[in-house]
């Protein structure tokens, strides 16, 4: 009798531990469907936006430069004491 019940209780440990597995691999597979989409949207969305609008606009500084790459910088260094005085 006791090697009966042991077997119903292995049985339902499995049965139980299988059915939490199966509704932990749905719930994060659904959750890493969901996430995908809304990153698949956003990028779709940066795209639209960017074609649409362009690159949006610096603000205007007195030390912005361009790089030989045509990128804008901004000269953040802040200025040195002369070496020797005048």
């Amino acid at each position: 009798m006791n090697r009966l019940l042991n077997t119903f209780r292995t049985a339902t440990i499995l049965i139980v531990g299988g059915i939490a597995a199966i509704l932990l691999f749905t719930l994060l597979g659904s959750l890493l469907v969901a996430v995908s989409i809304f990153v698949v949207v956003a990028a779709v969305a940066g795209g639209l936006h960017f074609l649409i609008f362009g690159r949006g606009k610096m603000p205007k500084f007195e030390d912005i430069q361009r790089s030989p790459g045509g990128f804008d910088m901004i000269d953040v260094t802040p200025p040195r004491e002369p070496r020797r005085p005048h």
